[in-house]
């Protein structure tokens, strides 16, 4: 499946969702929607684990949460997602809790740091366009199952198979599990 770049409209991901693997490539002309896309991806560096693919995506008939490998279904009302900027400004934290219990926490380098230091206006609004998982936590507007209905509808009909990708398009990245 495609996924389209959250950070660049001229690359989008190739992923499989179910061993996570994936492989980033560079879009003929840049994206100018999410037609023929599954979801949106990020590509976010982890200190100690490298560069880590975070992906919120329609599949197999709902929505879906991946952090590498791993995947939950997105918007589970069993399953709470925090995202926090610890008190170093160049890290921050997506943490999956169940049961009040963390499942999983992924620290990552942000993206914007430069942009949070030196600009005055900066606000929750920057970061959450840098940052793809400041948008995975649920918003309090309308219900869990409303939220998820609204992502199915707008992801489900954007799956057609590699449409948007010309056969002649060079691949930048290369698959990492």
């Amino acid at each position: 499946m495609l996924l389209a770049d959250y950070t660049s409209d001229n690359h989008c991901f190739e992923f499989d969702p179910n061993t996570g693997v994936y492989s980033r490539i560079k879009l003929p002309v840049p994206r100018k929607d999410c037609t023929n896309f599954s979801g949106m991806a990020q590509l976010l560096r982890s200190p100690g684990k490298g560069k880590v693919l975070v992906a919120k995506y329609f599949s197999s008939g709902d929505a879906w949460l991946s952090i590498g490998a791993e995947k939950w279904r997105l918007f589970d009302e069993s399953i709470s997602v925090k995202h926090n900027e610890t008190w170093d400004v160049f890290l921050c934290e997506l943490s999956l809790h169940k049961d009040g219990k963390c499942i999983k926490k992924l620290r990552y380098l942000r993206r914007d740091w430069l942009l949070a230091i030196i600009d005055p206006t900066y606000d929750h609004l920057d970061f959450s366009l840098a940052h793809l998982p400041v948008d995975l936590v649920p918003h309090e507007l309308s219900s869990v199952q409303k939220q998820r209905e609204d992502f199915i509808k707008q992801w489900s009909g954007n799956s057609a198979p590699n449409k948007a990708l010309n056969s002649d398009a060079p691949n930048d990245g290369a698959p990492v599990s």
